[in-house]
């Protein structure tokens, strides 16, 4: 690993303290830092350098922030297997799994071959404007103002088509699960066990309780009727859609690969994060 790109709130002072800290061990080591172009004014004092194409030229990347911000941070991947190293600053963060003061010394492990890595199954959507782009958590279709009914047709594979008429469809990877999906009543999946999620809103009639499909199946949802229905990708990509157009929903060809100190017990974040069990 020669370059690390480090993502972050630009306006998170607690962040911008961290990222001093890194980035200081990581010259320190001989490597390179990356930052994006938001934190250009930050650059010179960091000795860090500007890059556009962050997930492409990084060897790793170090994400300092809650859930949100890995999720930014997983948009930024494309075709390359970059790890993600996350950094939880946020007060309920569920993704990212290394505490402060542990970030330093995961770096180092990270560095050393010493490190714990794990794979998390990605989507890839393709909206009506034939542009794919890759999700961490879920896929909303609903509402762009008040709730009301929308009817959708849900093809699985080759399947014959499935109707849904509800207030909107959330479809989900295992880790979004414990999200959207999750309010809106829908079951907790093991990030390691691989498999696509729908989960109706406030079903009315067709799809009434969520279904899980293997995670090597094409999704097609067709819009029946609806309008001013908007479809939100990990709860930052907005994209306008109307009746008449299909979105198509299957397992990116890449996953996002985790790096943390240590196993961590996933019974024991439903715990601490959820408050339950």
């Amino acid at each position: 690993m020669r370059q690390i790109g480090l993502v972050l709130k630009r306006g998170d002072k607690e962040a911008l303290v961290l990222a001093r800290e890194i980035c200081e061990r990581v010259i320190q080591s001989g490597r390179r830092v990356l930052v994006e172009p938001v934190l250009a004014d930050l650059a010179d004092q960091w000795h860090a350098e500007v890059s556009q194409k962050i997930g492409d030229e990084a060897d790793l990347l170090v994400v300092l922030g809650g859930d949100g911000t890995m999720l930014r941070a997983a948009a930024l991947l494309n075709a390359k297997r970059t790890p993600v190293m996350g950094v939880n600053l946020g007060r309920v963060g569920y993704m990212a799994e290394v505490s402060p003061q542990e970030a330093v010394s995961t770096l180092e492990a990270v560095f050393a071959g010493k490190a714990v890595c794990v794979e998390r199954m990605l989507l890839q959507v393709t909206a009506p404007d034939e542009r794919p782009r890759r999700v961490l958590n879920e896929v909303v279709v609903h509402w762009g103002r008040i709730a009301r009914l929308l009817e959708l047709g849900i093809k699985v594979g080759d399947s014959r088509e499935i109707e849904l008429r509800a207030d909107g469809l959330i479809v989900s990877t295992p880790v979004g699960s414990s999200a959207y999906s999750y309010a809106a009543n829908g079951p907790l999946v093991h990030p390691d066990v691989e498999g696509i999620l729908l989960t109706p809103i406030c079903p009315f009639a067709g799809l009434r309780r969520p279904l899980l499909v293997p995670p090597d199946v094409e999704i097609t949802l067709l819009l029946r009727t609806g309008e001013e229905l908007m479809l939100t990708l990990d709860g930052h990509t907005i994209i306008p859609v109307r009746t008449g157009q299909s979105i198509h929903i299957r397992r990116a060809v890449l996953p996002m690969i985790m790096m943390r100190l240590t196993h961590t017990d996933y019974f024991d974040i439903l715990r601490e994060k959820l408050a339950f069990l």
